[in-house]
């Protein structure tokens, strides 16, 4: 662990840190989702891993998306949103939307004239 607590240079694979889950198992968590921490009383349990541990830390420090707790953690975007899809699920991070849908077709349309623009 770092000076400021996070989980540095892991020689485990990503397939150990996730029980050998290749998903989330919430798939609306992206790479955009602001994450909260609940205010929980009860500690972790004793099993809970050392990045999960750092990363409930991390988002008790205000809100936090995806994409920077997984770089302030040092590990791969798809392990920390399986770690996020268990504390979510586990009552213990709060999940807040990002964009959940893909862009309209209009929005799109938009985007490509404005880039033929240039």
């Amino acid at each position: 662990m770092s000076e400021s607590g996070e989980y540095r240079d892991t020689p485990l694979r990503p397939y150990v840190l996730t029980g050998g889950r290749a998903g989330p198992s919430d798939p609306r968590v992206g790479v955009d989702t602001l994450l909260t921490a609940d205010d929980c009383e009860t500690p972790l349990p004793l099993t809970a891993s050392p990045q999960t541990r750092a990363l409930l830390r991390l988002c008790g420090g205000g809100v936090l998306s995806v994409a920077e707790a997984a770089a302030h953690l040092d590990l791969p975007i798809s392990v920390v949103r399986i770690l996020v899809g268990d504390l979510v699920a586990a009552g213990r991070l709060q999940a807040h939307a990002g964009s959940f849908t893909d862009p309209s077709l209009e929005l799109l349309k938009e985007v490509l004239d404005g880039l033929r623009d240039l």
